[in-house]
């Protein structure tokens, strides 16, 4: 019985390489490029564990800005990246230009946003913090809406083209903010080395991509879509942010902002293998937009096979962190070794949205997102002040399986509905699946 299994498995996994095959090229390059991102993003935490102060202030504080940098992005509707990913994908070049000229716009907000969260910090809570985030506010539309090239190239399937662009541009970033570190240690230096260098690159690379345009067909409706994806990226922002905005008041309050930087180190080791499991997808994503046979029952075996990621990491992953980092960091390895168990969720969940936007479900978008952001805003401002790092932890995977849940039961929901429009038309919609 024991063999008869096994060789069912065997099967399995060779029709899982055989299915993958006509996708191969852009899953290798998207990968790499995503290789390239979560590489410069982890050598940036070792710069920071290795040069920077013993305590991890420095780092602690640096993530603490970015937050809150990251969190008020929202203003720039960042919607307008899946549409403009979309509709490249489909042909329809002149989204880009129009979107990012709307999404810049909107970014103005931004600037008036950080400089009046910079005064508040710089008067009633940490100096440094405050000058920061004032700081910031300047490179504010270069560092959100004129990232939309990324999404260009790969609407577009470029991914070789990306991967240089970035490793060009993250190569760069690394080697300033390392400077910055060695030499000054000092929080405004290292953040002006940052936003300067990736606001230079955004600029350059918007003009190239604006120079390869070979059509100005408008997708219609993208900007009643950007704003309802925008409800999408708002619960990935607030995922992604709120956290490290929490844990950086309650630990900025007792002088302990290196217990941000353990965290930070823990989000930014685990989002190596969700970058991979996204990446991939990214791959494949182009040609499931297109296709109308497709369905999310064909990615369930995938589901069942990604259980064995997090059961293999278990026992491996302490040995890179300690590798990575300092040994007083140490406490890095229990945090991601709990995180990493979420792996089989998120994958289908990411999944189950890019069905969603396929679909132009925006409805149930708004209705999935809205769920996700009232049980992360909960989880977080509950969870966080009790048990600190923890709470992070813990909340982030319940965020996970809840939007996994709620988008499930959307598109399932959706299907009566869809074979009721057929039925309605007299079409025959034998064979179809949904």
């Amino acid at each position: 019985m024991n063999s008869g299994r096994n060789e069912k498995m065997i099967s399995e996994a060779k029709k899982f390489i055989r299915e993958l095959r006509p996708h191969t090229t852009n899953i290798f390059w998207s990968n790499l490029n995503q290789m390239v991102v979560t590489g410069a993003a982890l050598v940036v935490s070792i710069i920071f564990t290795r040069l920077g102060d013993e305590e991890g202030v420095l780092y602690g504080q640096y993530i603490f800005v970015l937050g809150v940098f990251g969190l008020l992005s929202i203003v720039s509707i960042p919607g307008v990246q899946v549409v403009v990913f979309r509709a490249t994908a489909q042909g329809y070049d002149g989204v880009y230009r129009k979107a990012t000229i709307f999404s810049v716009l909107w970014s103005m907000a931004g600037i008036v946003l950080l400089v009046i969260t910079g005064v508040f910090f710089y008067f009633f809570k940490t100096k440094i913090l405050g000058l920061s985030l004032i700081v910031s506010a300047f490179f504010f539309p270069f560092m959100t809406s004129l990232r939309n090239w990324i999404l260009f190239l790969k609407g577009r399937s470029e991914f070789g083209r990306l991967a240089f662009y970035n490793l060009v541009k993250l190569l760069t970033s690394i080697i300033a903010v390392g400077l910055s570190i060695f030499f000054t240690g000092n929080l405004i230096l290292v953040l002006g080395a940052y936003f300067l260098v990736n606001s230079g690159f955004n600029i350059f690379y918007h003009q190239k991509s604006l120079d390869t345009l070979t059509n100005n067909e408008l997708d219609k409706g993208w900007k009643r879509q950007s704003y309802v994806l925008t409800v999408l990226s708002l619960s990935t922002i607030i995922f992604g942010k709120v956290d490290i905005v929490l844990l950086g008041l309650l630990f900025e309050k007792t002088g302990q902002m290196g217990e941000v930087a353990v965290y930070g180190l823990v989000m930014k080791f685990v989002d190596v293998f969700f970058s991979t499991i996204k990446s991939t997808m990214e791959g494949v994503v182009p040609s499931l937009y297109k296709s109308k046979t497709i369905t999310i029952r064909y990615f369930y075996k995938f589901f069942l096979l990604s259980f064995l990621v997090p059961f293999v990491l278990w026992w491996v992953v302490k040995y890179p962190i300690l590798f990575l980092y300092p040994e007083r960091y140490s406490d890095v390895i229990f945090y991601s070794q709990v995180y990493l168990t979420i792996i089989p969720i998120y994958f289908l969940n990411l999944t189950a949205t890019h069905f969603l936007i396929k679909y132009k479900l925006d409805k149930e978008i708004n209705i999935s997102r809205i769920i996700s952001i009232i049980a992360v805003v909960v989880f977080y401002s509950s969870l966080i002040p009790l048990y600190g790092v923890w709470g992070g932890v813990i909340s982030s995977m319940l965020y996970f399986i809840v939007q996994l849940v709620v988008n499930l039961l959307l598109l399932k929901i959706r299907k009566p509905k869809k074979q009721m429009e057929i039925v309605r038309r007299g079409k025959d919609f034998k064979g179809i699946r949904f």
